[in-house]
């Protein structure tokens, strides 16, 4: 049986398949199913691996053991497509859903859409620890300047900047593909780390040791 992220109970479910056709010629899978959480609809479609069905069919049978299997499982296309974003721990909510926002945005291949939520996590960073004169760069050497990122991490956030100040002003005329949000968001990650995510888990550590100290 296939199974998605729900995009509208955003569980990971196994997807009941209710309609679907097979097309040899295309070597094509594609089906209609719902969730066995919330019953909601999705559509699926991907590569037949078999391909020996001998023409079109709509038998059930052969497409739940065409969409079943795991090569086919690996080609599957959902809609609607839903994003997926990891946990966002230890910064502030609305930086926090900013960033889960650009990774959701790289899931379903919006690079130049998180390459910007990048920019602007970076941005919304400094504005928090109270840099908000300037442009971006001044910010960013603020932070520096005020001991919340290291050289390194500054330069690293320099280039989230340069490539976010591309999408902003309208210089897309090269193409970014997804290493390309890849490679920014683990560099918009390095600064979320220094900035808040670092020194919480110091505390927590610091706390938990003095708490277990004897008296």
């Amino acid at each position: 049986m296939p199974s998605t992220t729900c995009p509208f109970c955003e569980r990971y479910a196994n997807m009941t398949i209710k309609w679907g056709q097979l097309d040899d010629p295309h070597a094509e899978v594609k089906f209609a199913a719902t969730c066995d959480f919330c019953e909601a609809l999705s559509i699926a479609r991907g590569r037949n691996v078999n391909g020996n069905y001998g023409g079109v069919t709509t038998d059930l049978g052969f497409v739940r053991k065409t969409a079943a299997e795991a090569e086919t499982r690996k080609t599957l296309e959902w809609w609607p497509k839903v994003g997926a974003a990891p946990a966002v721990e230890d910064v502030p909510a609305s930086i926090a859903r900013a960033a889960r926002e650009a990774y959701s945005s790289a899931s379903v291949g919006n690079h130049m859409a998180a390459i910007l939520m990048a920019r602007t996590v970076v941005e919304a960073t400094a504005k928090s620890k109270g840099i908000s004169d300037g442009t971006l760069a001044s910010k960013i050497n603020s932070m520096q300047r005020e001991g919340l990122i290291r050289p390194a991490i500054a330069e690293q956030a320099h280039e989230v900047r340069f490539a976010g100040n591309d999408m902003a002003h309208g210089d897309i005329d090269a193409a970014v593909d997804a290493t390309d949000s890849e490679e920014l968001l683990a560099l918009m990650a390095e600064v979320l780390s220094e900035v808040f995510q670092g020194p919480a888990r110091l505390e927590r550590i610091r706390a938990k040791r003095q708490s277990e100290a004897p008296d």
